[in-house]
């Protein structure tokens, strides 16, 4: 099987997303190209599978392997930190927010029925936009709120950065007090290939989220 030249809108979204994606620090410039490639064959082909995504990847390589293994290894990367490329692209979108309330929602999700993620969404046009996750290993969409304070801690530190002071938070009943809302305890982070994977989808989302947007 060989590689296609990328058609239609392929190459016109990757143009659209590889700006945004280039402001953050890459220890390798073909990492970012790697990595809208793999967003543009995700929102095109609406797989979450590498193998879907070729036949809209532009590439030099004469097999499509090539580029599967390619993306593999991207995955598997230990230098790249999902959370910190995301970073770059909602803090953009963040700093122009202007005046109007930022309303935020606390969620949490189970995932293969192993891994459990927390996450702060922003409210927008009537879909949720990823601002700050967290994965977990545990098998229940319950958490202690010893968890939840990492997130909230982030959200707060990132809200702070971009300057927004109107907030309102929505949680289920399960979420109790507002003595939460400035936790003070930073918490280190530890990454996994499986969890890499996992947060590298949600920002392959979050531009599924904008390509598919209404435009006004």
């Amino acid at each position: 099987m060989k590689t296609e030249h990328a058609t239609g809108d392929a190459p016109r979204l990757y143009q659209a997303i590889l700006p945004d994606l280039q402001g953050a620090l890459w220890n390798d410039v073909r990492n970012v190209h790697t990595l809208a490639w793999m967003v543009t064959g995700m929102l095109l082909s609406r797989r979450s599978t590498p193998s879907f995504w070729l036949p809209y990847v532009h590439s030099r390589a004469a097999f499509a392997q090539s580029s599967e293994r390619r993306f593999q290894r991207w995955l598997v990367n230990k230098h790249l930190q999902p959370s910190l490329l995301y970073g770059e692209v909602i803090t953009r979108a963040l700093r122009e927010w202007g005046q109007d309330t930022l309303v935020l929602a606390l969620d949490t999700s189970v995932l293969f029925e192993k891994f459990c993620l927390i996450r702060v969404s922003v409210l927008f046009r009537g879909r949720a936009v990823p601002l700050v996750s967290r994965v977990i290993e545990h098998s229940s969409a319950q958490v202690d709120t010893d968890e939840l304070l990492p997130v909230l801690a982030e959200t707060k530190g990132l809200l702070d950065f971009v300057g927004i002071r109107q907030v309102r938070l929505l949680a289920d009943r399960g979420f109790s007090g507002s003595n939460h809302i400035h936790p003070k305890t930073p918490v280190k982070k530890k990454s996994s290939s499986r969890t890499k994977f996992a947060e590298s989808a949600y920002c392959a989302l979050f531009w599924l989220k904008l390509w598919r947007m209404p435009q006004k």
